[in-house]
């Protein structure tokens, strides 16, 4: 029979030997800005806000590797509208939404 210390030596070596930190978001170590230089001029406007507003609560990377559908962003964007501090106004977050809506475009999702 295992037991509670055993399992939780064991997950401990799991985290140590992988280099896992279940408090960090596996998204974050990937890039971290999007190349807009070929996107029209109404996105390459929109990105600052972007850039600004999606990195005061968490590293910029997350948003960039994320693979979300538009519908998926739209969902996203309520939460994070609705977080304490976020800063974020409806409107920006609607500049935000069609930035990613774009950008999921882009990547074919």
């Amino acid at each position: 029979m295992i037991t509670v210390f055993q399992v939780a030596a064991l997950s401990l070596q799991l985290t140590l030997s992988t280099g896992d930190d279940p408090g960090k978001d596996a998204r974050d170590g990937g890039p971290d800005s999007i190349d807009v230089s070929g996107y029209p001029a109404d996105q390459k406007a929109r990105y600052p806000l972007y850039q600004q507003k999606c990195s005061k609560c968490h590293p910029l990377a997350r948003s960039v590797n994320s693979r979300f559908t538009a519908a998926e962003w739209k969902r996203y964007m309520k939460r994070m509208v609705r977080r304490p501090n976020a800063g974020v106004t409806d409107e920006q977050a609607g500049e935000i939404f069609e930035f990613l809506k774009f950008y999921s475009s882009k990547l074919g999702l």
